[in-house]
């Protein structure tokens, strides 16, 4: 049975002394009433203590503590102001996000098929594959999307501070919840967690054109060694430091023609902008038009999602369906000039 998350044994509805009442007034005690049976609600519905609450109020703990037990000796006004500023933006926020646009599910566009395709035959085969798409065509969310799909699936981000071998081997260690503080056995750890159970597993690299060449190889490693799938995500200069190693060239082809896969054209961009543009459920021809031109320019898919997502919620704000003029504006506060 799962248990409830609003049992917090320290949030009690307290009967407050009578010094409190009589110091404070009524008026200002029954503020503080309500204003505690809603700090209390939300408390309880967030699994937040005391502290935690006093902590995002900005009410130091040795005043909140009294206050939340009906004996405070201070100013009862100040803290209920403070209390009552924060559950009234906490309300706010909460109103706000569920007004939010939020963007489509995942799409099962050309581009993103062939992505899933690839990472399938990764997971089944146990390949070495690699998607080189350009920023923007979808490639994080369709690997998202089958991770979510598929079991015994895991993805990493690689960025320029973990791009060596150490630095990958971190990240998959944090990814696979490998606990292993011996750099000697690091390796294997990971390894082990990655050998094939029924079906297969898949480790997916985002980020991969950050890989320097020594990474690349040790992740070809577990491929070989742990009959595991390992595919690489990234844009066009995804494996271009390895072409250009200076190292063996016996090294670099034992890599290079390990790969089983390498998916690096997008089969039909604009029948992907217009799948995206139609699950955005945007249908006039001018607002088609101008975001179709937003399709042709680096960062495709994204810059769609993003344009429409500021725009819906500029519209939102006025009372208003999307429109070209938010569009335009959306767009144009993206500060994306140097793409126009």
């Amino acid at each position: 049975m799962k248990k409830p998350i609003n049992t917090i044994p320290e949030w009690n509805f307290p009967t407050p002394t009578p010094a409190f009442v009589e110091k404070h007034g009524p008026a200002e005690v029954e503020r503080w009433r309500k204003l505690l049976a809603r700090a209390i609600d939300v408390a309880r519905e967030h699994a937040w203590t005391k502290a935690e609450v006093a902590r995002r109020t900005g009410v130091p703990e040795g005043t909140f503590n009294p206050w939340t037990n009906g004996n405070y000796p201070g100013l009862l006004a100040n803290v209920n102001d403070s209390v009552s500023n924060w559950l009234d933006a906490l309300e706010e926020s909460v109103s706000i996000a569920t007004r939010l646009p939020a963007s489509p599910k995942f799409i099962r566009t050309a581009t993103g098929s062939e992505i899933f395709n690839v990472l399938l035959y990764s997971q089944i085969t146990a390949g070495f594959t690699m998607v080189v798409l350009p920023s923007g065509s979808g490639k994080t969310t369709a690997a998202r999307h089958f991770i979510r799909t598929r079991p015994h699936c895991w993805m990493a981000t690689v960025s320029p501070h973990t791009k060596t071998v150490h630095g990958v081997l971190v990240e998959l260690a944090t990814e696979l919840d490998v606990h292993e503080h011996n750099p000697a056995r690091l390796v294997r750890a990971i390894g082990k967690r990655l050998q094939r159970i029924g079906e297969g597993t898949l480790l997916i690299i985002d980020e991969a054109q950050n890989l320097v060449p020594e990474a690349i190889n040790q992740l070809r490693h577990f491929v070989d060694n742990y009959d595991c799938g390992v595919t690489l995500i990234g844009n066009e200069d995804t494996g271009v430091a390895y072409l250009k190693d200076r190292g063996s060239i016996a090294s670099r082809a034992q890599v290079l023609t390990r790969f089983d896969q390498r998916l690096d054209t997008e089969r039909d961009p604009v029948a992907d902008a217009k799948m995206l543009i139609e699950a955005w459920n945007i249908d006039a021809p001018d607002c088609v038009k101008f975001l179709l031109g937003i399709a042709s320019k680096p960062g495709a898919l994204r810059n769609i999602d993003r344009t429409v997502r500021a725009a819906a919620m500029q519209a939102l704000g006025a009372g208003e369906d999307i429109s070209l003029k938010y569009l335009t504006a959306a767009w144009r506060n993206r500060d994306m000039g140097v793409l126009a």
